[in-house]
């Protein structure tokens, strides 16, 4: 398959996709000069900016399970739990600014995903699921991009 092919993706790979590419992002970004904790806060407010918009008619507690289980795909659970419940210090006006854009680009994105087609949404299962999004609606996207770039 070449590079100006679309390729299609179950709902639950293509947020996996945004989240790695977001991560990738952030590494090459900010690397050494922001401490890890910050990164996985980041990272955090991205996919809730993302998954916000597609799980908008879910229980706020299945929402928050879906976020952990996309981040433990990528980063220890001890880490997921800390990134989720971690609040800026006071004063800390970058983090809390960076914050809002990251989770105002996911939340682009998710808009872009479902715009695309993936009207239906199907709650993400678990990451142990056998046959986790078999049912799940095909995304047609184009090539990959950088999360961060749009």
């Amino acid at each position: 398959m070449s590079d100006d092919t679309a390729i299609g993706r179950s709902l639950s790979e293509e947020i996996g996709y945004w989240l790695e590419s977001a991560s990738r992002t952030l590494e090459k970004r900010y690397g050494n000069g922001v401490p890890l904790a910050k990164q996985d806060v980041l990272l955090a407010h991205y996919l809730y900016g993302l998954t916000a918009v597609i799980h908008a008619d879910e229980a706020p507690a299945a929402h928050l399970a879906a976020m952990r289980s996309y981040l433990g795909r990528l980063i220890p659970d001890e880490r997921v739990a800390r990134a989720l419940t971690a609040v800026p210090e006071a004063g800390d006006s970058w983090l809390e600014n960076t914050l809002q854009r990251v989770e105002a680009i996911g939340e682009k994105q998710g808009h872009a995903l479902l715009a695309r087609g993936a009207d239906v949404v199907i709650p993400f299962s678990s990451r142990n699921a056998s046959v986790a999004g078999s049912a799940e609606p095909a995304i047609e996207r184009d090539p990959p991009k950088e999360a961060f770039s749009q």
